[in-house]
């Protein structure tokens, strides 16, 4: 399993994002967003990772969207999820100065959407 890809990892990442959800002053005003949305994205990267190194390692070795694909199929529940909630993260993540950054409520949602999919796949 690849650094940092354990639960303790997921946990980590979605632990700090809470902390600067609560306390965004810990960095620059412009930059705790895009900060927050990438640590939320790594915790559910690392999720699926782990997911897959635990279930079928081969598939481990594919692209992020192909994995996505065969994760709907196995885990009907949360996979269409979190295939969703990866993308939107990805989008949001990449800052474009014609994009306003994610506010602190789709943050929050996406954090919780992230601690569920963490959950579910046994990250």
């Amino acid at each position: 399993m690849a650094a940092g890809v354990t639960p303790a990892g997921v946990d980590r990442r979605l632990a700090v994002a809470d902390r600067l959800l609560r306390e965004p002053e810990l960095v620059e005003a412009a930059v705790w967003p895009r900060a927050c949305t990438w640590l939320i994205r790594i915790a559910v990267e690392h999720a699926v990772d782990g997911y897959w190194a635990r279930t079928i390692p081969a598939v481990a070795t594919t692209n992020r969207r192909a994995q996505f694909v065969v994760l709907r199929h196995r885990e009907p529940d949360v996979g269409p999820a979190a295939e969703e909630l990866w993308s939107r993260l990805s989008r949001a993540a990449h800052h474009h100065a014609y994009e306003l950054a994610p506010t602190a409520s789709e943050l929050r949602t996406w954090h919780g959407e992230a601690e569920r999919v963490a959950a579910v796949l046994g990250a």
